[in-house]
């Protein structure tokens, strides 16, 4: 049975939320990264200091700025455009995980 729209859409918002937070995961990963980064550095120069050798200090590539997520506002929805097809036409895509994903990032179905 095919899929209707608010299926689409239900599984479309799922695979947002699994991707936002893999997204907010790794920024959280990559901050702590770079904080170690940080305090080796820090510890690197030291015993530079003391035994005569160049200090390290390469802040562009020890520095990422990501952008930080903000939570929705209603000013800032996007809403859906929304083409109605009948599933029995020819040319008509299958409902998979696959194919609404490529939807919702504006990617190309290959069609």
């Amino acid at each position: 049975m095919a899929k209707t729209f608010r299926d689409w859409m239900t599984e479309g918002e799922e695979l947002y939320s699994i991707a936002l937070r893999e997204y907010e995961t790794l920024q959280s990963q990559l901050e702590s990264l770079q904080s170690q980064l940080s305090a080796k550095k820090e510890e690197l120069n030291q015993i530079a200091a003391v035994i005569g050798k160049p200090q390290v200090d390469n802040d562009e590539l020890a520095r990422i700025e990501l952008p930080k997520t903000e939570p929705k506002s209603a000013d800032r929805e996007r809403k859906p455009v929304v083409q109605i097809v009948d599933r029995d036409s020819s040319g008509s895509i299958p409902a998979s995980r696959n194919t609404i994903a490529q939807a919702l990032t504006g990617r190309g179905l290959g069609r």
